[in-house]
């Protein structure tokens, strides 16, 4: 997979790509999507897709990072049930749960 990165032209980048703290949302929009998707294929719910809006909330001092807003539509056919599950499972997933958290990093230079 080649994946490309860019700054903005406003940052002095050529907008060529998703900046690297737009990628940390896009991870989390894709892991969600992914595996909603996959939950709504095995029940048979096909009246639609799934698809996910990301926001990002940036911070200063220091710059970060300050939320992620994912707004996701459902297959119409989803019943009421089924979308607190979905929430509730979606909270858990790999990406969303670490940023939840605070990872640690490591950083090493050679």
């Amino acid at each position: 997979h080649v994946m490309t990165t860019d700054m903005s032209f406003s940052e002095g980048g050529k907008d060529g790509g998703p900046s690297p703290v737009e990628f940390m949302g896009v991870a989390s929009g894709a892991c969600l999507a992914t595996m909603v998707q996959a939950y709504c294929d095995a029940r048979g719910y096909s009246d639609g897709d799934v698809s996910v809006s990301l926001t990002l909330e940036l911070v200063e001092n220091p710059n970060r990072v300050g939320g992620f807003v994912l707004d996701v539509d459902l297959p119409k056919d989803v019943p009421e049930g089924d979308k607190e599950k979905l929430k509730k499972m979606a909270l858990r997933m790999p990406v969303p749960a670490t940023l939840r958290g605070e990872p640690r990093v490591d950083i090493e230079m050679y």
